[in-house]
């Protein structure tokens, strides 16, 4: 590439002298200046640097290619591309005679008299200008998609595809082909109509008999489709030899009727004409025609209409004609603004040519069209008009003949051109492969597409099959308003969405104007036949269906797209963040770890838990967002470094690489949603930014769903099994912070996809969390999977202090309210079988209720050291745990008071068992308290309890002095009195919002207490009992006690969850996600 020379001008500062930079001595060892580089030397006479090479410099570029390089590129392409045109059509030969011989056809000739005739001046004009106007508006469409870049192949069919999408592109260019072929055939059976009139005794068969239409018709389209297939030159030099007949035909015409009838020294003429009736006999009638000299007579009595005026032209046409069907039969003559931009793959400059020549042949054809209706009008009288099939020969100047031959030309002029542009459209969309099914009609690039050719002549053919020309008109008339609503869509749609590349450099448009067409065309559609227009549409959207289902791969930046954008983006803008209830649907965050394995087109993604994607893929009945967040961390090492996330000089696209596996991922577990990979040093910086980044405004996650790790990996002491347990609680802990519901899954074998599922789905309801447990199963039976399943809701009752019946009643009632399909259980616990689950009353000295929690008014005190033991003291309790009778005092006694030594059980009695938390999770994360010091052991005296209890009640004041001996007897760590005081103030103010009080639990190692197992144990026998057969149990995710070091806590989940087949743990937010009302 060139390179540029700038000179920078090294000015001194006030009045220093200037320093030539060539003369500074570089020191010794300073390498000079590699070649290639900028260098600097001085210019002219003045010290100046000059940059040279600048833009090559592989140092500041790392090899980016250089402006100029990509310019001049550019140009060499532009140039190689109209190389292989052989420079290409212009403006004339390319698009205004392509256009103006495909609309000046047969239907001028033929029809245009006798629609004159028949719906009188007055509506013959309207019609005519309606779809005059039709085409106009499409034709400034054209000219601004055209002129939004570069056109291939294709034509039509390249602009509405880019713009619109592959599919309704191949929708309606399918159309458009169609109507291409079959207005071939119409052009065709109009040539026949022109050689019965010229050659009466020289037809195949007899004349007016449908069969010689047929077989004459037949006979001129193979001769056709010979032209066509030698080639698209012979195409063009034969259409611009018929276009100038026409164009003829058509002076000769307009002289015929403005000099009158040929008989001199007459002011009207009759002549005579041959009818022909339905059953082929021919007789002759005698008509009038005045000419322009009985223009005030003829004007007037052909102003109104005569849809009821005996005709005998075409007798076999017996349809009840009016203003709109009428219109039907014109419309075809109107077509062809397309057949330059149809050649764009020919066309030299196609954004330059296509705007021009459309709207000079449009606007030229259209001044041809009015001004014809209105002169048919004003020289004939109406029973002329509507007799004499082609008046348009017996009016023109000086023979007949001239427009019989003219009419001829026109039409196989027509005809080939709209074989060629029905061809080189079937080929371009098979080559877009958008259409599997039309995958072999694709031509070599160079090569004619002899078979897309071959058949657009067998539709062709079946259209001739028809035999009446008003019969096919109607029929093409649907398939190019169709094509021509597309094109007025995309423009608007271009324009609405305000895509930045909608860029159209022609000047006179509007997206005003191209809505007001998509709607004409739509209405015009409708009214001129209802069931058409639906089959039409019909026939289309399966063309539609077909080519989506068959064209994901293909990204062209369509107009639906960014309208797609648009309305995502004013919905995500407008609509509330915090769902109302009635509102509320699970959004579902899946967390779980990922591994890129693998190199260049061989990497792949591996998640470690597949079976969440099952699990997920099966909630989708909720019709919530879910997000797939698979977390590759670096296992501490720098990501950007060699062979790292963000340093892979063999393999650049790794990272892309895993994102493509994503979605590949979302697509085999049939997930609606999306999915994200996070690079990441470690895994729990990737777990914190998903937390809190993941989704967009009111689609922002409320769940978060992970997996429960096995047990050979959470059970042991070692390193790895302390970041299992702690992914996993700390994980949990930023779901309370940031309000969202926790789902935990455990369990090995999930269903698949494909499983039907006839078992249960148990609910094991502990503590209100806001009714997601029970929303759950509902969902998830929503799926083919659990759709079979039954669901039965559990709740545990006591058989001393409950009334089991009456909570069976009220349950019963309770799941009515809220519309669930759930069979109702209540499991008695009976005290005297399961002694470790009974439940006891707080006995607690209280205040009114209204007083705060006053932590000042506590005091811990020191046991005695024991030799070289430190004094601890710990405070693994809840503000709402019972504590025994000698721990309470019911003063405060100052830190340096002798504590009295506890008082024991009245003789004969045993030791009361410690008394039980039975407010769990729902008094605060605050009501357990833990100890600080590092080397002292944990203990747990608290569990989940079993019995749904109300937490809305305000916390008393208490007064609580604890004596060393129960310190001692219960082996409780040491924590300072300001800590236990600040944690009881946490505990007041962030009821509910903490799971983990202290980052220490997550490392502590020590194993829970044997009581607290014994619980855990009895509750999951309990559960057991009715649900050991069940496909899935769903229940509450314990909190964590104070003081409970995360070791215990797994093995108290453990033990609740032991044995069930598969589970899901829920700690909901307190928040109502159902409700009773509608």
């Amino acid at each position: 590439s060139s390179t540029q020379q700038i000179e920078i001008a090294q000015t001194s500062p006030l009045t220093e002298p200037s320093v030539c930079l060539d003369c500074i001595a570089m020191p010794a060892g300073v390498p000079a200046v590699p070649a290639g580089q900028p260098s600097m030397t001085s210019v002219n006479s003045g010290p100046q640097a000059v940059l040279e090479g600048v833009d090559i410099d592989d140092q500041l570029w790392r090899g980016r290619r250089a402006s100029t390089a990509l310019v001049k590129e550019h140009a060499q392409r532009n140039e190689q591309v109209a190389a292989e045109k052989g420079g290409g059509q212009g403006l004339w030969n390319g698009v205004i005679f392509p256009c103006m011989a495909n609309i000046l056809g047969v239907i001028l000739f033929l029809r245009a008299p006798w629609i004159v005739g028949r719906a009188g001046i007055a509506n013959a004009f309207g019609l005519v200008f309606i779809c005059c106007l039709c085409t106009f508006v499409t034709s400034l469409s054209l000219s601004a998609v055209s002129t939004n870049g570069k056109i291939m192949g294709g034509g039509s069919y390249y602009l509405i595809s880019r713009s619109m999408g592959p599919a309704l592109g191949a929708g309606v260019g399918l159309c458009f082909y169609m109507a291409n072929s079959i207005g071939a055939a119409m052009y065709f059976m109009g040539t026949v109509e022109a050689w019965e009139i010229a050659f009466p005794d020289s037809q195949i068969l007899k004349v007016g008999d449908i069969n010689n239409v047929r077989v004459t018709a037949f006979c001129i389209l193979i001769v056709c489709l010979i032209i066509v297939g030698g080639g698209i030159k012979y195409v063009a030099r034969l259409g611009t030899f018929f276009l100038m007949i026409v164009l003829f035909v058509i002076f000769c015409m307009y002289l015929g009727v403005f000099i009158g009838p040929d008989q001199p020294g007459t002011s009207d003429s009759t002549y005579e004409v041959d009818l022909t009736s339905t059953d082929g006999s021919v007789s002759s009638m005698m008509v009038e025609w005045g000419g322009l000299a009985r223009i005030g007579r003829y004007f007037s009595d052909n102003w109104g209409p005569g849809w009821t005026a005996p005709q005998k032209g075409y007798p076999n046409d017996t349809t009840e004609y009016n203003f709109v069907s009428m219109m039907g039969l014109w419309f075809p003559a109107n077509t062809g603004i397309m057949a330059g931009s149809n050649r764009s793959a020919d066309l030299k400059d196609p954004s330059a040519t296509i705007p021009k020549g459309t709207l000079f042949a449009q606007l030229s054809t259209s001044f041809i069209y009015l001004s014809f209706i209105v002169l048919f009008g004003c020289v004939a009288p109406r029973e002329t008009l509507l007799n004499d099939k082609f008046f348009a020969s017996s009016a023109a100047w000086p023979f007949k003949e001239v427009v019989i031959y003219g009419v001829m030309a026109s039409t196989i002029g027509a005809g080939l051109t709209s074989l060629t542009s029905g061809t080189r459209l079937l080929s371009a969309i098979a080559a877009d492969k958008t259409l599997p099914i039309l995958r072999h009609f694709a031509a070599t690039p160079g090569k004619e597409p002899r078979l897309a050719l071959l058949a657009s002549g067998v539709l062709c053919a079946c259209a001739i099959a028809i035999g009446e020309l008003n019969a096919v008109a109607p029929i093409l008339t649907m398939f190019f308003l169709m094509c021509y609503t597309c094109v007025n869509a995309s423009c608007t749609i271009s324009e609405a969405v305000q895509d930045p590349n909608w860029r159209p450099t022609w000047k006179y448009y509007h997206w005003s104007v191209s809505l007001f067409g998509t709607i004409q065309c739509i209405l015009m559609m409708f009214l001129m036949d209802v069931l058409k227009a639906a089959l039409a549409i019909v026939f289309c959207s399966v063309v539609m269906a077909y080519s989506a289902y068959n064209s994901h791969a293909v990204k062209w930046g369509d107009g639906f797209q960014g309208m797609k954008f648009q309305l995502a983006r004013n919905v995500l803008v407008k609509m509330d963040i915090k769902a109302h209830t009635k509102n509320w649907r699970p959004q579902v965050l899946v967390v779980t770890e990922a591994q890129l394995k693998g190199q260049g087109q061989d990497e792949t993604l591996h998640v470690d838990h597949p079976e969440l994607l099952k699990l997920v893929s099966q909630l989708k009945g909720g019709r919530g967002i879910t997000i797939i967040g698979a977390i590759c961390s670096a296992k501490g090492e720098d990501a950007i470094k060699e062979r790292g996330f963000f340093l892979r000089p063999d393999d650049t696209n790794a990272l892309q690489d895993g994102f493509a596996a994503m979605q590949q991922l979302l697509k085999e577990y049939q997930i609606e949603g999306f999915g994200h990979v996070m690079y990441t040093e470690h895994f729990l910086d990737g777990l914190q930014s998903l937390v809190q980044v993941a989704g967009l405004g009111s689609f922002q996650p409320n769940c978060i769903l992970a997996s429960w790790p096995k047990e050979s990996l959470w059970r042991g002491r070692d390193r790895k099994a302390y970041l299992v347990r702690s992914r996993l609680l700390r994980m949990v802990q930023m779901a309370v912070a940031f309000d969202k519901v926790t789902l935990v899954a455990k369990g090995e074998m999930w269903p698949d996809l494909k499983e039907n599922l006839t078992g249960t789905i148990d609910i094991w309801w502990i503590v209100g969390d806001g009714g997601i447990l029970l929303l759950l199963p509902f969902l998830l039976k929503k799926h083919k999977v659990w759709a079979g399943c039954k669901t039965r809701l559990f709740l545990i009752s006591e058989k001393v202090g409950g009334d089991p019946v009456q909570m069976e009643h009220d349950l019963k009632a309770y799941v009515k309210d809220f519309r669930l399909d759930v069979e109702v259980n209540v499991k008695v616990i009976d005290n005297e079988l399961h002694p470790e689950v009974q439940m006891y009353e707080p006995v607690l000295q209280e205040v009114p209720e209204a007083a705060p929690l006053d932590v000042s008014s506590i005091t811990v005190m020191s046991a005695p050291a024991k030799g070289n033991e430190p004094p601890h003291v710990s405070t693994v309790f809840s503000l709402d745990d019972p504590l025994p009778a000698e721990l309470l005092s019911p003063t405060a006694a100052p830190a340096s008071a002798t504590p009295a030594p506890p008082a024991g059980p009245a003789p004969g009695e045993a030791a009361p068992p410690p008394r039980r938390l039975s407010q769990q999770g729902k008094t605060a994360s605050g009501d357990k308290l833990q100890g600080d010091d590092k080397d002292s052991p944990r203990r747990v005296t608290s569990s989940p309890a079993v019995v749904q209890q109300d937490i809305s009640q305000p916390r008393p004041n208490l007064e609580r002095q604890l004596s060393p001996s129960w310190l001692d007897a219960n082996q409780l760590t040491a924590c300072s009195v300001d800590s236990l005081k600040q944690q009881l103030e946490g505990t007041a103010k962030n009821r509910g919002k903490q799971f983990v009080n202290s980052s220490e639990q997550l490392s502590s190692t020590t194993a829970c207490s044997k009581q607290e197992l014994d619980i855990a144990r009895e509750l999951g026998k309990v559960i057991m009992e009715e649900s050991a057969k069940a496909e899935m149990v769903v229940t509450n995710l314990p909190d964590m006690p104070l003081g409970e070091s995360a070791y215990g806590f797994f093995e108290l989940v453990h033990e609740i969850t032991r044995d069930l087949k598969r589970c899901i743990l829920v700690r909901g937010t307190s928040s109502e996600v159902i409700t009773q009302f509608t």
